[in-house]
């Protein structure tokens, strides 16, 4: 079935839910009922849901309306005045040789269409320069901690320069060269010499280059919001890695605002979570998330007392320490033993001899004030997931 919502579109298309289950056939008036809706109206429109097949999930999509608008200009900026309408193109500033679709089709938008298609043809046109660009450096950003362009959201002459161009050049033509495929762009990236290194470097380059901008070292970083939250359900034994089974929305039929919690437990993958505007799942929220309002190339990143009293406080964060903690006790009946294998499971390396002893003394001290063996090691543990080995890649 067909869901119109006219909200949050761009110019000259209509925002529609399709349903669309693998194996569900549509109802036998599924097509007819659609195109009676379309010569009516112009417009798709709801559906009832009697006429949707059962078990039918929902997902957003977009088709042009059946007449295109351009877009007018908002004076000073105010939504109420608009002047005259722009009529819909591309960049000029952008222009290639030709300016033509990879097909010989000039790139003019009928002013019968939204013009969607004819932008993405533009967007991915073999002698467009920047699209490929812009993703590898994201990318790079991504794993490196900074991208080759320092100012991903702007690669303009306001931005920075690149600093190494024939790189970025060489990636964004390799990129293409692969059929945009994302996965062989991050292998061979990460399994290049530059990626592999230490973030261990000695004085004279971190004298020579403190901002590590010609990559002699690895960039020390920390994991975002939900590597953390993956990384502690991971250790713990705990982490789902099957999909998630939609979002919660698609089973409440009134206004987000008033359907309550919606962040309800949950063991799968952080990007399997509920994201609201204004309302971040409670388990990341400390950890410097965006506001889920616009799109951004590069996160804020932030030290503040409030993270530590997160990891040191949180329901989640306990609980995680404390399954870790039970799988330690179990796994060995030494206590020397028991923290080689928190080491191992937590920070992936034996510790050593004097953090053994350490944390076998935290551990007696602990034991003696609170007359629990299992709280004492959950503490321990806790206090692993609070390192910063455990929380940055080095």
């Amino acid at each position: 079935g067909v869901a119109a919502h006219e909200n949050l579109t761009a110019p000259g298309t209509d925002l529609f839910v399709l349903e669309a289950t693998p194996n569900v056939p549509p109802p036998e008036d599924f097509v007819e009922t659609v195109l009676v809706l379309e010569s009516n109206t112009g417009k798709p429109k709801a559906i009832p849901k009697s006429k949707w097949a059962p078990g039918t999930p929902l997902a957003m999509g977009v088709r042009d309306r059946a007449k295109p608008g351009d877009c007018k200009i908002n004076i000073n900026g105010d939504a109420q005045k608009l002047g005259e309408p722009v009529a819909r193109g591309f960049l000029k500033a952008c222009r290639f040789n030709g300016d033509s679709s990879s097909s010989g089709e000039a790139l003019e938008i009928d002013p019968q269409q939204s013009g969607r298609l004819q932008l993405a043809r533009w967007l991915t046109h073999e002698q467009h320069p920047l699209t490929a660009r812009v993703m590898v450096n994201r990318v790079w950003s991504h794993l490196f901690g900074d991208g080759i362009v320092g100012t991903p959201d702007d690669f303009g002459v306001y931005g920075e320069a690149p600093t190494h161009p024939q790189l970025l050049d060489h990636l964004a033509t390799r990129f293409r060269a692969d059929g945009w495929s994302m996965k062989r762009l991050i292998r061979s990236i990460v399994l290049s010499r530059a990626y592999q290194l230490s973030s261990l470097a000695s004085a004279e380059q971190f004298q020579r280059d403190p901002e590590n901008r010609w990559l002699a070292r690895h960039r020390r970083r920390r994991l975002d919001a939900e590597s953390l939250r993956d990384s502690m359900l991971l250790v713990a034994g705990q982490l789902d890695l099957a999909p998630g089974d939609g979002s919660l929305i698609r089973h409440r039929d009134i206004l987000v605002n008033l359907a309550g919690n919606l962040h309800e437990p949950s063991n799968h993958r952080s990007v399997y979570l509920c994201y609201l505007r204004n309302s971040p799942p409670p388990e990341l929220a400390a950890f410097d998330l965006p506001d889920f309002t616009t799109t951004i190339g590069r996160r804020h990143v932030s030290t503040q007392p409030r993270q530590a009293l997160h990891l040191f406080n949180n329901p989640f964060v306990i609980e995680q320490a404390r399954l870790l903690a039970a799988q330690v006790v179990d796994a060995a009946s030494d206590d020397y033993q028991r923290v080689r294998c928190a080491y191992q499971r937590a920070l992936g390396r034996d510790p050593a001899a004097e953090e053994t002893q350490q944390a076998v003394e935290l551990v007696h001290d602990i034991s003696a004030v609170t007359k629990s063996a299992d709280g004492a090691w959950g503490g321990f543990c806790q206090a692993l997931f609070m390192s910063n080995e455990f929380r940055y890649v080095d």
